[in-house]
């Protein structure tokens, strides 16, 4: 122990050190109790400030990721809304096409293919017009990348396809067909009919699956090609329809006219025939008089040579049906070309067969053999060349234009419904995230807290302890300031 000294004052150092202990400590229970944070400072816990401060930037981040996320939604719910009207639309111009598919006036007609380009253009305004902040949405412009965590590589990618009218359709020879001439159609229609496939032959790289003979309508072949469409794509339908005569040897003279009333085509009875100098120029002679009384029929006659052959083909562009009775009675060079007594073609039973392939841009389709593809295009080839049929250049200006309508809008949805799925899917998964993000923000805040929060019922504690040893203390301090009077009092009693 120290004497007693003036100079030095221990005890009054020792309680200003402990004073300013508990001034510091009351200091600190001050602002943490104030401010509401037990790290006010790196000095105050330099590992529980470097953690905070990593929380504070993760919570940061998970709230504008959660940002980005709902804008991802935004735009996704945008185009739902735009591909739910086109949807809408499609709908309405399909049930148009079948409408216009059946019988119709020619007034009647002309309304529904008004109504169906309105709906197109309709749809096209829709994919021009839904944007998001300045970005198209359904022209296959948009492709988006959304950062949805904290950290990097946290991303979500969102594409829609091209949804425009000119992208929306399939490949198909429908316009080839529907543009040929009467004679172009009849000898398709012919080769078709002549020619047979066996179960094994194939389309598409698929067997065919059942066997077809000669002389067999292409209703039954485009049932067979359409079994298949699930496995090659590939859509088959008829275009006009087509009776096909008997063969006559081409060269075997025949010098004889046909009386008149020896042929009735659709009820109406077709007038006397010329005499030829064999079978050929007779049929040539026989088709003249078919079309002279084809605008009472319907239907327009030609002459296809199949080898040493010659057939009359009736065909009718609008795909309705064809009587033709040859009555032998009258005249019977008549069965040169037709079987005796009535013979009906059910309308659309026999027409060209039309081939779809429903992605565009497809170029061909493919046969085994080059018999396969007489058989049914017609065309001794084994390619038959397709083009593309887009949901724009779609009318339903005649029956056969409103099947290839349907089916180009029936392909259509299925696309459009196919992107709005998918699209239905990532705002599903874009709202888990959302509330993912939510969970963690909440957390990650959870977590902070207990690292920086002030615990209030403690701190209050603290401070009430350090304000008593502030007091205490000072009091001290003045008590420890008096200890070198003492000296003085010993020196008085000297």
């Amino acid at each position: 122990m120290l004497g007693n000294s003036i100079l030095t004052n221990s005890n009054s150092f020792i309680t200003q050190q402990n004073l300013s202990s508990s001034e510091a400590a009351l200091s600190a229970s001050m602002q943490r109790l104030s401010s509401g944070l037990k790290i006010n400072s790196a000095a105050d816990d330099p590992a529980g400030y470097a953690i905070a401060a990593r929380m504070q930037t993760q919570i940061g981040g998970l709230g504008v990721s959660t940002q980005n996320a709902n804008q991802a939604l935004s735009i996704a719910q945008t185009a739902q809304g735009s591909m739910q009207d086109m949807l809408n639309d499609m709908n309405s111009a399909h049930n148009l096409a079948v409408q216009a598919a059946s019988f119709n006036t020619a007034t009647d007609r002309t309304s529904l293919n008004a109504q169906v380009s309105q709906l197109t253009q309709e749809m096209g305004r829709v994919v021009q017009q839904t944007t998001y902040n300045g970005s198209t949405l359904l022209d296959g412009s948009f492709t988006g990348q959304f950062q949805i965590g904290a950290s990097v590589g946290q991303t979500f990618s969102m594409g829609i396809q091209n949804l425009s009218t000119s992208a929306l359709g399939v490949s198909s020879n429908y316009a080839t067909i529907a543009n040929q001439t009467s004679a172009q159609l009849a000898t398709q229609i012919a080769g078709a009919y002549n020619g047979s496939y066996a179960a094994i032959d194939t389309i598409g790289g698929i067997a065919l699956g059942n066997a077809e003979s000669a002389n067999t309508n292409s209703s039954a072949k485009i049932s067979d090609i359409n079994a298949l469409t699930a496995q090659t794509g590939i859509t088959a339908f008829s275009v006009g329809n087509g009776l096909v005569g008997a063969s006559a040897v081409s060269a075997t003279l025949n010098s004889l006219g046909i009386a008149a009333g020896a042929l009735t085509i659709n009820g109406v009875s077709i007038g006397a025939t010329s005499a030829g100098t064999d079978n050929g120029t007779l049929a040539t002679n026989l088709a003249t008089a078919i079309n002279a009384a084809t605008s009472q029929t319907g239907v327009t006659a030609d002459t296809v040579v199949t080898g040493t052959g010659t057939q009359l083909v009736l065909t009718n562009t609008t795909g309705a049906a064809i009587t033709a009775q040859a009555n032998l009675g009258v005249d019977a060079n008549i069965g040169t070309f037709f079987a005796s007594g009535t013979t009906t073609m059910a309308a659309g039973a026999n027409g060209a067969i039309a081939l779809s392939d429903s992605a565009l841009g497809t170029p061909t389709v493919g046969f085994n053999t080059t018999t396969t593809g007489a058989a049914i295009s017609g065309t001794a080839a084994t390619t038959t060349a397709l083009s593309n049929e887009t949901l724009a250049s779609q009318n339903v200006s005649t029956a056969s234009n409103a099947n290839m309508a349907m089916l180009v809008l029936e392909n259509a949805m299925n696309t459009l419904t196919s992107a709005a799925s998918t699209l239905g899917a990532q705002a599903g998964r874009l709202q888990a995230v959302v509330t993912d993000l939510g969970n963690m923000k909440t957390n990650t805040q959870n977590a902070q807290g207990t690292i920086t929060n002030t615990d209030f019922a403690a701190e209050t504690a603290n401070m009430t302890r350090a304000q008593i040893l502030v007091q205490a203390g000072t009091a001290m301090v003045s008590q420890a300031n008096q200890t070198p009077n003492l000296v003085l009092t010993l020196l008085k009693n000297a």
